[in-house]
């Protein structure tokens, strides 16, 4: 069994080969001097496949981690689980897609997908939470289908199973002790912010505010249309308030979570 450190390091290694802004974000905290904790970590995945949320919690579980809360997005048709360790500060948030909620017409692109999901889980038996894309590239034309009614989909059928972003936890920060000056500081430094819902999503009465990166372009060689520059992955920040019992809350606001997916949307996304 792998430690929670390999896990981490695996991820990390995998994440930012598509998203360069993450190594520059960490090199700009560590040349501070800061601390580089990380918050969470995120993952998309399909419902209703191999890969649900209920078959890859079992890594999880493996590593020592629990599930604390699940959340459901209506309009993005997607449910979440979130899970914490005892030993580690980061937590893991897993979103589903909930495809056989979607038009006929985006299910029968996704349909080819969880098929060959299944023939890839019967032959190597085990996936992994790095594992990546287990299907072939779509066309770039079902890629653009797929954005019109859900960029989520659009994007988990390119990318596949990795972490979506890694997220600054900005309570262990002594130069930036709170999220506006990290805000002001990335502004400066010309980094591109989602501003869905505000670029600080939250309040101190929810008892966690977060922001983001707009998600990197990157370009992917697809067999109908060649190269094209697509959104990859993008970098969070988070920080989190004591509850009335005097410890920090561990989940997360659903309301914000939301407006966060938006950073990998494909009209907003760094080019």
């Amino acid at each position: 069994m792998i430690s929670l450190t390999q896990f981490f390091n695996q991820l990390w290694l995998q994440y930012t080969q598509i998203c360069p802004q993450a190594v520059s974000i960490h090199q700009l905290f560590e040349k501070a001097g800061e601390p580089m904790v990380n918050d969470h970590l995120a993952f998309r995945t399909f419902a209703d496949s191999e890969i649900a949320i209920d078959n890859l919690q079992e890594e999880l579980f493996t590593l020592g981690y629990s599930p604390l809360d699940n959340y459901h997005f209506k309009n993005k048709k997607l449910n979440a689980r979130c899970y914490i360790h005892q030993s580690s500060p980061t937590k893991i948030f897993i979103s589903e897609l909930l495809w056989l909620q979607l038009s006929d017409q985006t299910q029968e692109i996704i349909q080819p997908i969880i098929t060959q999901i299944s023939e890839h889980i019967s032959t190597y038996k085990n996936v992994n939470l790095n594992a990546g894309r287990l299907w072939q590239l779509p066309d770039y034309a079902d890629y653009q289908r797929l954005l019109k009614e859900s960029e989520y989909a659009a994007w988990l059928s390119v990318w596949g199973l990795r972490a979506n972003h890694f997220t600054l936890f900005i309570n262990y920060l002594k130069q930036y002790p709170n999220l506006q000056l990290v805000v002001d500081l990335l502004v400066e430094q010309g980094y591109k912010l989602n501003n869905a819902g505000g670029i600080i999503k939250g309040t101190e009465q929810d008892k966690l505010i977060q922001a983001s990166t707009l998600a990197d372009k990157v370009e992917v060689i697809f067999a109908d249309a060649g190269a094209q520059k697509i959104s990859s992955c993008y970098y969070e920040f988070a920080q989190r308030f004591e509850q009335d019992n005097g410890q920090l809350f561990q989940g997360f606001v659903a309301s914000s979570a939301d407006k966060i997916f938006e950073s990998t949307n494909q009209g907003f996304a760094n080019d």
